[in-house]
């Protein structure tokens, strides 16, 4: 058994989500700085609860992706849409470019992709509240 925790203690290592869209909670790599895989974990849910900690926290420095809470205005741009939306880090805005900036990652899931490259996410579309999800449908 690989020692997690002092592995990612490393300076020059940092995990990766393998299948972040289609299977978020298996499957992540330890790569070196040269990104050569110094482990894989199949399914984190096996570790004990200190080593899970710790690769959690370590994912969490890495990937920042907002989830969306409430859509509060769409407007257009010239350019594409501006969204107000509500997240689990507050309240921003931010623009898409086309339709094709929203992606269904299947379960009800979606991703959007602002012109930035910022992905934000709804983890369930019918958690969303009645307005928002309205606003939603005419772009997806």
């Amino acid at each position: 058994m690989i020692d997690l925790i002092s592995i990612l203690q490393q300076s020059d290592v940092r995990p990766i989500r393998l299948f972040p869209l289609t299977d978020p909670e298996r499957w992540v790599a330890i790569l070196d700085s040269k990104g050569q895989e110094v482990a894989c974990i199949e399914d984190p849910a096996t570790l004990d609860a200190t080593q899970r900690a710790a690769l959690n926290a370590a994912l969490a420095k890495r990937h920042f992706v907002p989830v969306i809470r409430r859509i509060l205005t769409i407007t257009r741009a010239p350019d594409g849409h501006d969204w107000l939306v509500e997240t689990d880090r507050g309240t921003t805005t931010f623009r898409i470019e086309t339709d094709e900036s929203i992606q269904s990652l299947g379960s009800g899931r979606i991703v959007i992709i602002d012109k930035l490259g910022t992905r934000y996410l709804v983890p369930k579309i019918t958690d969303l509240d009645r307005d928002s999800r309205r606003k939603l449908e005419r772009y997806y």
